[in-house]
């Protein structure tokens, strides 16, 4: 009888249980689902592309050797001013001082054989002019009496005759052949003069000098030591005027434009901020491996920084924030109401304390907010953080707190 009265009662027991847990759960369900809300609501929105770069001189310039030769003198050390024209480093010019004063000893000797073809070939058309006898008939050339002296000692070289009574026979011909002569030796001089200038190019391709005035900020060369082609010896730049380089991605490269206003933070600058202006961005866009081995195509893009301070050195990393829109009086609403299905974007609105799915154009964004263009009106709520659990039709509230309730 004991056993029978147990098991009676705890049949009623669980038959009360499964009575309340099934009450229970039929009442919360038919409540209302608690939910977080926003309201779309007309804002001042400002939209920001934000990216790293680093800080490159405007103008810089980098000593570099054609060939390895042994470095016979380093002018300059880093940190220290130069001016253009100072010279910065020079290799060992003993094999090109010798073939640049080859050089010019063969100009000389060139131009000496012009002076004398230039003093045959006058000497020739003055005893020409100066002929007081008519040439023999039938022939082209002409006789000119007392000019023996130094103009018959030009007769063997240029085929002239001489009279038994001293007239020097000057013809055309004989002024063709001089005029000949004085046009190859002129050549020759031209040939050895432009030797002399390569020779001089050689000669200063081993002495560098500053091209601007800047400072010395980088010396890879040793007197004593052979060149590196591959580094260069010196590098000067001009700190006074300093660019950011950065690379942005394709949808943020697309936002931006030359001339767009740029704010530069480092932590070199703690709380301060540099202004720039966007003066270039590339045409083309590059493709880098990302982290996980994916080709990522980037546009670079140059800001010219504004009165850059002293503390912004080249080689530093900053950061960039660029201001690309700025509108006032935009519908927004909150970045956490929005989802996406396939290319297009969506809110869960509460209408009538249900969920109703809408389509949302979006216009530009920032952190906290994004424009909606299309698809909802002012004072309409929104969940924030729409679940999977969540579907068109559901029954929900706000939560107390949220969506200005």
């Amino acid at each position: 009888m004991t056993k029978r009265l147990w098991w009676i009662i705890g049949t009623m027991l669980l038959i009360l249980a499964l009575a309340l847990g099934g009450w229970w759960f039929w009442g919360k369900s038919q409540g209302p689902l608690k939910v977080r809300v926003g309201v779309v609501t007309p804002i001042s929105m400002q939209e920001d592309v934000f990216a790293t770069g680093s800080v490159v001189p405007v103008s810089s310039q980098e000593v570099r050797a054609l060939a390895p030769g042994r470095v016979a003198k380093v002018a300059v050390k880093v940190g220290e001013t130069v001016q253009a024209g100072q010279t910065l480093v020079a290799l060992d010019t003993t094999l090109v001082d010798a073939q640049v004063a080859q050089a010019q000893v063969n100009v000389e000797a060139a131009q000496t054989v012009v002076n004398s073809a230039q003093a045959n070939l006058e000497e020739l058309k003055k005893a020409q002019t100066s002929g007081s006898g008519a040439a023999p008939s039938g022939s082209d050339s002409e006789s000119v009496s007392g000019q023996s002296g130094g103009l018959s000692s030009l007769l063997p070289q240029f085929g002239g005759q001489q009279s038994s009574s001293q007239q020097i026979i000057v013809s055309p011909a004989l002024i063709r052949q001089a005029e000949g002569a004085l046009a190859q030796s002129k050549a020759a001089l031209k040939q050895a003069e432009e030797m002399l200038k390569v020779a001089r190019v050689q000669q200063g391709q081993l002495i560098f000098k500053a091209s601007m005035a800047g400072t010395v900020i980088e010396v890879n060369a040793q007197e004593g030591n052979i060149s590196s082609v591959q580094l260069p010896l010196v590098v000067v730049a001009d700190l006074k005027q300093l660019n950011v380089e950065a690379q942005l991605n394709e949808v943020d490269a697309g936002k931006v434009q030359v001339g767009g206003k740029v704010k530069i933070s480092s932590k070199m600058l703690k709380d301060s901020s540099v202004q720039g202006t966007i003066v270039e961005i590339a045409p083309t866009a590059v493709s880098a491996l990302s982290v996980q081995g994916n080709s990522s195509p980037t546009v670079g893009v140059k800001i010219r920084l504004e009165n850059a301070p002293v503390e912004l050195k080249p080689g530093f990393t900053v950061s960039i924030e660029i201001v690309v829109a700025t509108k006032e009086g935009v519908l927004a609403v909150p970045q956490e109401a929005l989802f996406q299905e396939g290319n297009k974007n969506y809110v869960y609105r509460i209408q009538a304390g249900r969920l109703e799915k809408a389509e949302v154009k979006i216009g530009i964004g920032n952190d906290t907010h994004q424009e909606v263009t299309s698809g909802l009106k002012e004072g309409d709520q929104v969940v924030l953080n729409p679940s999977n659990d969540l579907a068109e039709g559901i029954q929900v509230s706000p939560e107390v707190g949220s969506g200005g309730v």
